[in-house]
């Protein structure tokens, strides 16, 4: 494995334990209460990230929410089975 994808794996492995304490603080509020806090963080993290053109944000947003949105398609499909 090379260093990237070790730390891509760290990475990954912090957001997946970072989610669940989130989520613990956010148990049982309504849907639109956890999406407005999602919604919001998301916000925040996209336009605080300090890039070379503001634009790009946009740009690496769309590139998450294409992976966040393969996430969700997979665990889905795994429930189903």
């Amino acid at each position: 494995m090379s260093s990237d994808e070790e730390q891509a794996e760290r990475d990954a492995d912090i957001g997946r334990d970072a989610a669940n304490v989130l989520l613990a603080l956010i148990n049982g509020v309504s849907p639109g209460v956890a999406y407005n806090i999602i919604g919001c963080m998301t916000v925040t993290v996209f336009t605080t990230v300090p890039f070379v053109n503001p634009l790009d944000a946009l740009d690496e947003f769309d590139q998450w929410a294409a992976y966040t949105r393969q996430m969700i398609a997979s665990e889905i499909k795994e429930r189903l089975q």
